[in-house]
This record gives C-alpha cells, sequence and structure tokens, in this order.
C-alpha cells in the first residue's frame, strides 16, 4: 500500500480542530498578538476547559487560581499555553484507535514531548523555541496512530514483535515501505502544520540525515531514546550518558543543566489525566 493509498484507504480521516490548526500555524509567525491567541483559544469552549485545569494541576501550579484565559496567558506565557491547546486538541482528536493501547500511546507522546522541550532549552543553539520542540514530541507517533486505523491486524502483529525488541522501523518499511515517521509528516503537511514540524516528523529516526540539520528532529531523536531506555528500567543518569554523541554534539547541550532537569520530566504524568477526560 503506498503512502497515497493509505490516506485514500481511511474514509474518515481525523480532521484537526480549527482551533489547533490556527494556533500550529502561528507557530511560524513571530508577530502574532496574546489577544489574539486568546480570542482563538476561546472559540472551543472544551479547549479552553482543559487548558485552564492544566494550568491549575500541581505540574503548572503557579500559585493563585488560574479562572480565565487571559490568566493562563499571563502566569505560564503566551508559548507555554498555545502548546498546552495544541497538545489537548490532538489527545482530544485521536479517540479509539484500533488496537491502539489509547493511554499508553499519551503516556509516552508527553513524557517525549517533555524531554524534547527540556533538551532544547539547554541547547546552545539560537533562535531555537522549547514550545516547538514540545509540540514535535506530541506529535512524533501521530503516524502510527493513522497506520493502525488503516491497518489494525498488520500493526498490531508490528506492536507484539517490538514489544519483544524487535526494530519498528524495519519492521513498517517492509510491510508498508514506509515508517510512521513518514505518515506522520505526510500527515501534518495535509493538516497544513508549520514545515520545521513536518521535517522534524520526517527524520526524528534518522537525524543526522537532514539538510539543513533539524534540532527538533534530534532533540525528539534523543528524547525517544531517553524514554524508551527510562521506560526499561535504565537510570535516569545512565539513559542520559548513553545518548548517541553524533546526535547530541550538534545541539550544543549544557549537559550539566540536561542532567539536573531530567527527573523532574520523568515524573510529568500528572497532567496526563486532564488531556484524556
Amino acid at each position: 500500500m503506498s503512502l497515497d493509498s493509505l490516506f485514500e484507504h481511511i474514509h474518515q480521516l481525523p480532521s484537526v480542530p480549527a482551533v489547533v490548526a490556527e494556533l500550529m500555524a502561528s507557530l511560524d509567525n513571530d508577530k502574532i498578538s496574546v489577544h489574539r491567541v486568546s480570542a482563538t483559544i476561546r472559540k472551543d469552549p472544551s479547549l479552553s476547559l482543559k487548558l485552564l485545569r492544566s494550568a491549575n494541576s500541581v505540574r503548572y501550579g503557579v500559585g493563585r487560581n488560574v479562572s480565565s484565559i487571559d490568566d493562563a496567558l499571563l502566569l505560564l506565557g503566551f508559548d507555554r499555553v498555545r502548546t498546552l491547546v495544541i497538545a489537548s486538541g490532538m489527545v482530544g482528536m485521536l479517540k479509539d484507535v484500533p488496537g491502539l493501547d489509547r493511554e499508553a500511546f499519551w503516556k509516552e507522546s508527553f513524557m517525549v514531548a517533555n524531554l524534547s522541550r527540556t533538551i532544547v532549552r539547554h541547547s546552545h543553539l539560537e533562535r531555537l523555541s522549547p514550545e516547538t520542540a514540545f509540540t514535535c514530541g506530541i506529535l512524533h507517533h501521530v503516524g502510527s496512530a493513522l497506520m493502525h486505523i488503516a491497518e489494525p491486524e498488520v500493526m498490531q502483529r508490528i506492536d507484539t514483535l517490538v514489544d519483544q525488541g524487535a526494530p519498528r522501523d524495519e519492521l513498517e518499511a517492509n510491510q508498508f515501505g514506509y515508517t510512521f515517521s513518514e505518515v506522520g509528516a505526510a500527515l501534518g503537511r495535509r493538516w497544513r502544520f508549520p514545515e520545521t514540524i513536518c521535517n522534524a516528523l520526517t527524520f526524528q529516526e534518522r537525524p543526522l540525515e537532514a539538510v539543513p540539520f533539524s534540532p527538533y528532529a534530534a532533540a525528539v531523536h534523543l528524547a525517544i531514546g531517553l524514554y524508551q531506555k527510562i521506560a526499561n528500567g535504565r537510570r535516569e543518569e545512565h539513559a542520559l550518558g548513553e545518548m548517541p554523541k553524533a546526535v547530541r554534539r550538534p545541539l550544543a547541550l549544557d549537559l550539566l543543566a540536561l542532567y539536573e532537569e531530567i527527573l523532574e520530566n520523568v515524573r510529568a504524568d500528572d497532567e496526563l489525566d486532564i488531556f484524556l477526560s
């Protein structure tokens, strides 16, 4: 099945909420106003409610009650609010995917997103956005969900083997001729997401092949590796020490600060229930 055939095979392609699409497009717009973002979020009461619940969670607790979108923007910051709404919209969009453990899927997505954000935050490269890195992390596995919708039986067989240690990219490429990374990037372009994000999704498995270098692909790649090692029982400091140097070096990371912050990210599950509700 070709990549185009995959999309044609899915009769009900998930649609991005209008608010999410507008906020995603604004990631490339440095001049967008806070008032416009606030007005955009208010268009979707459900997303607005989840934003306020998240803003008042332990993870984002700011010492006072966040009771309005404007409060959230003031206390959490423009970029953080935007990515929280994008994340909430993505979680709400993908429901009841055949053979996909929704909670496990989003737990991994949020962990990779938080780790990606932290990695970029501690990079010495200029003009990088930690919140764009978070968005790339949230979306990193969206192609897999789409493949589950199109070919649930094949994907369940692949998932079983991956759980036993088999390489996902090789199995998917063998069965489909492409991997979840390529599907996710193609889906992002159909949804008209910024090319920065689509490029990161394309090269997340092979970041050193991206020309020019994609720091977001590299960050997601490192975050996935960290998550997998920690989830399999490796101590955080050991997992950090095993990050591939060839991918790490172009990011010019402050390793001391990064090591110090990783533990906080590993305990980032408290917001997941809000988004899944």
